[in-house]
């Protein structure tokens, strides 16, 4: 089941990875389209609240365009793809989790594309759930974080708290 949290006004959403794979391949493809671009619109707003130009100036349609009717072309997927992992890798540097591999992406693009979805929905879950989840309708207020605890109602999920909006921690 998906739901969305609140990162201290951005609202990814934490999706089930397995659920990524199957609805891609119910609806033909079409939903991992539609993963994508709102992938890359929740990196988006994470980078606009932590204060990161380069992610808050990135474009998710650009992105879906690289990749339809860009595929054509053959270069622009794989573009969009190593500049969304990058973004992603991003984030998780920002909310000071685990990073994921560049390499196996690559290999799982290569031999079967439609499980890199599900390994990236499955790492940035690992980031998402640090969050307080968002009651179901609810809009996200902005919460300022306190450097010294974990986010309200996840003190038994995270061991470090996430970072705050304000820092922009670049490594």
């Amino acid at each position: 089941m998906a739901y969305e949290v609140n990162a201290y006004g951005a609202t990814p959403k934490v999706r089930n990875p397995l659920g990524v794979i199957g609805l891609t391949l119910i609806t033909l493809g079409i939903y991992g389209i539609v993963w994508y671009y709102k992938v890359n619109k929740e990196l988006k707003d994470f980078g606009r609240v932590y204060k990161d130009q380069e992610l808050a100036d990135s474009n998710p349609t650009n992105s879906v365009l690289a990749l339809i009717p860009g595929f054509i072309l053959i270069i622009p997927p794989i573009v969009s793809y190593y500049r969304f992992i990058g973004r992603v890798r991003k984030v998780e540097r920002i909310g000071q989790s685990e990073l994921t591999s560049g390499w196996l992406v690559l290999v799982l693009y290569l031999v079967i594309g439609i499980a890199v979805p599900a390994y990236v929905q499955s790492g940035l879950n690992d980031l998402w759930r640090r969050y307080p989840r968002l009651p179901e309708g609810a809009t996200a207020p902005v919460i300022e974080p306190t450097p010294t605890s974990p986010a309200p109602g996840q003190e038994e999920l995270a061991t470090a708290p996430p970072p705050n909006p304000g820092d922009t921690a670049q490594s």
